[in-house]
């Protein structure tokens, strides 16, 4: 009686299970006869192979296992990332205008100084931030390193109502500029000084602090003056108009009252 060693054994079933993916190759699995006198065929059932590298990658798919599989094709993004080009105009605004007011006697020791730590706030913060879309279609705040350039990957938490600086754009009931008719003025030669934004992505629970009190009066809302939401301000210390572009074309809401609820806020 002659034996087989393991090695033997593998090297049978390796080749068997390679044999079974060669072209034209079918496998037959026969059902009960028919009955005698029957003009039906026996029942088959045939399962043809695929051919070539196709077969072969279907045979070490068997021998590895089913965690052996084609990596799935990487599924296209649907919005690309903008980063909003840095804007120093406020800043310059701010520390020229300080530098006057810090000739003026007695105003050089009260307005002036303040007026000139807010511009270099604004000039530091111009060069250490950047307004920032990405991919998923969400506004963000990231800092860059200002002598490399190079964008952190984390946005950070937000300093007022906790949470990331990072807001889905479908989340937004409303955005503008201040002042507002500053950014298409070509005459002007700074342009907006604050941005603001309002979004329902912030807990509810938040959206009364601070200015939020204000933003979310429940006279202004029930008169159509306001929608309610999250109130976020920064300096403008980057390009308006790009900003606004990519809000417009991103699909963020903007609030405009009705005329009725303007009518009515301006009457004594």
């Amino acid at each position: 009686m002659s034996t087989r060693s393991p090695t033997t054994l593998v090297v049978l079933l390796l080749a068997g299970r390679l044999w079974l993916r060669l072209p034209g190759v079918s496998v037959h699995a026969w059902g009960p006869p028919p009955p005698r006198g029957s003009c039906a065929r026996p029942t088959t059932r045939t399962g043809s192979y695929r051919t070539g590298n196709t077969a072969r990658y279907g045979f070490f798919q068997d021998l590895l296992g089913p965690g052996f599989r084609k990596p799935a094709p990487a599924v296209p993004k649907k919005w690309d990332q903008v980063t909003i080009e840095p804007d120093f105009r406020v800043a310059g605004l701010f520390l020229l205008l300080g530098g006057v007011l810090d000739t003026i006697p007695y105003v050089q020791l009260t307005l002036g100084p303040l007026v000139t730590l807010l511009g270099i706030l604004f000039f530091v913060q111009t060069c250490r931030l950047r307004f920032q879309f990405d991919e998923d279609n969400n506004f963000q705040l990231v800092t860059v390193n200002p002598f490399t350039g190079q964008l952190a990957t984390d946005v950070g938490d937000n300093v007022i109502v906790g949470g990331a600086n990072r807001w889905a754009c479908d989340s937004f009931v409303n955005y503008d500029f201040f002042p507002s008719g500053w950014i298409d003025d070509d005459a002007n030669p700074v342009g907006p000084i604050l941005v603001y934004f309002k979004e329902t992505q912030t807990s509810p629970e938040q959206w009364n602090q601070g200015p939020g009190q204000a933003a979310n009066d429940p006279d202004k809302i029930d008169g159509g003056q306001a929608v309610p939401g999250q109130v976020h301000f920064f300096p403008a210390v980057a390009n308006g108009q790009q900003l606004r572009a990519e809000f417009e074309r991103r699909g963020c809401a903007r609030f405009v009252p009705s005329a009725a609820a303007t009518r009515d806020a301006n009457e004594p």
